[in-house]
């Protein structure tokens, strides 16, 4: 038997921070991150984080109403001050290299499979990969791969390249759980109805397993990690806290979500021809994005025939949805707190 786990009170959801989530901290109600942060930063008298926050919000404005062709070079500074903000609030050392360029090889043709992006072993792309606790070194990846594992637009891809397959698996009651016997938890969630077909379900990460209970079907990670027992101290907490964001650290790449008024939950299926499966999302944004950045400013004209073609729609929709999804994961990282659209009753 299992009982929800809960801290100060309060049932543990699923958490959208990577590396250093807040657990402790209510969900802040702001339609305006951006704010948020500033003031956060204002507050922490982080003087340098605050100039770079200021500076993607500039961006940020500045792309909006931009057409597709032009705003991928906006959008990208945007990310890429953002970027700093965070690594410079966490005191990383990073050198201003962007870290990731992009190539097509010669005489190939305008195909997502032929534009290659190169992530590099040091700069601001390869020092947020550290951060998030990913692999460093140097890497290559097509952009049709990287926009394959994008969740917010996976269902575009899928309706525009058919050969490949849906990397994820919808999830509800995302939540962490612990043994109603001992102190082990976990992380367990159910399996939204109509995608648990166990003919799918055999390309689950092999960290999980599936389980049927009263008529549904659940996943749950193996590995479990300890809890405090009922009259605790203060620091027998703290260190429980602290296995808890370590062990949630290490799911985010495979537990992923879509921010939107509802945030939404999918768990990243294996697969053996996904180079970029150990990628957290907000990497594999910013490295697209740069890839389209450098053909908006240096070859508008192979841009053009990405808009022209087969990739029009899908390009169009990462563009233009890009901006919330990755503000959105850097604000909760500066910060630990989750953003959620404030509702009206």
């Amino acid at each position: 038997m299992t009982v929800a786990l809960k801290l100060n009170g309060r049932r543990l959801w699923m958490h959208k921070g990577i590396a250093s989530p807040d657990f402790t901290k209510e969900h802040v109600l702001s339609r305006d991150p951006w704010l948020y942060v500033e003031l956060w930063l204002k507050r922490e008298k982080a003087s340098e984080s605050l100039s770079y926050w200021q500076q993607a919000k500039r961006f940020a404005d500045a792309s909006n109403g931009m057409p597709t062709e032009a705003a991928p070079l906006t959008i990208y500074y945007s990310f890429l001050n953002a970027s700093k903000a965070l690594l410079t609030y966490k005191k990383a050392t990073f050198s201003q290299h962007h870290g990731v360029a992009g190539v097509r090889p010669e005489n190939a043709r305008a195909a997502l499979s032929t534009e290659i992006v190169h992530l590099k072993g040091g700069g601001i792309l390869p020092e947020l990969c550290r951060y998030l606790g990913e692999s460093v070194g140097n890497s290559e990846h097509s952009l049709s791969d990287i926009l394959w594992n994008i969740p917010f637009i996976h269902r575009a891809y899928c309706l525009t390249y058919h050969s490949k397959g849906e990397l994820f698996i919808p999830l509800e009651e995302v939540r962490y759980v612990k043994s109603s016997t001992a102190e082990e938890c976990w992380l367990e969630a159910q399996i939204v109805p109509r995608f648990s077909d166990k003919r799918k379900l055999l390309s689950i990460p092999s960290s999980f397993e599936y389980f049927e209970r009263d008529g549904n079907t659940f996943v749950r990670r193996k590995k479990r990690f300890r809890w405090f027992g009922g009259r605790s101290n203060a620091t027998k907490r703290k260190e429980a806290h602290q296995r808890l964001v370590r062990y949630h650290s290490t799911l985010r790449r495979i537990v992923v979500n879509i921010n939107g008024n509802r945030d939404l939950w999918y768990l990243k299926r294996a697969s053996d021809q996904n180079s970029a499966a150990e990628r957290h999302t907000l990497v594999l944004m910013f490295a697209a994005m740069h890839r389209l950045s450098e053909l908006s400013r240096y070859d508008p004209n192979g841009l053009d025939r990405h808009l022209s073609g087969k990739a029009n729609w899908l390009i169009s929709e990462f563009v233009h949805g890009a901006m919330d999804q990755f503000i959105d994961q850097i604000a909760t990282e500066i910060t630990g707190c989750q953003f959620w659209q404030p509702k009206i009753r």
